[in-house]
């Protein structure tokens, strides 16, 4: 079987061409569209912190309670 697809790829290259191709493409959205997440994902947590600002860390907040009588 092995050997008629060989016989098959040496006479025609396109189809191989044609998948490697698409599987290129495919493979490059991929990784478009990760990098696409990832930044938006990045996006939104800066925006959620910076409209959190009262959000401040537990340390932080028990030093103000202890400095304020």
């Amino acid at each position: 079987m092995s050997t008629l697809l060989w016989s098959l790829a040496k006479e025609n290259p396109w189809p191989g061409l044609a998948l490697a191709s698409l599987n290129l493409v495919v493979a490059l959205s991929l990784v478009g569209l990760s990098l696409l997440l990832g930044v938006a994902i990045s996006l939104v947590a800066w925006l959620h912190a910076f409209v959190d600002r009262e959000a401040v860390p537990i340390k932080r907040q028990a030093q103000q309670r202890r400095a304020t009588p």
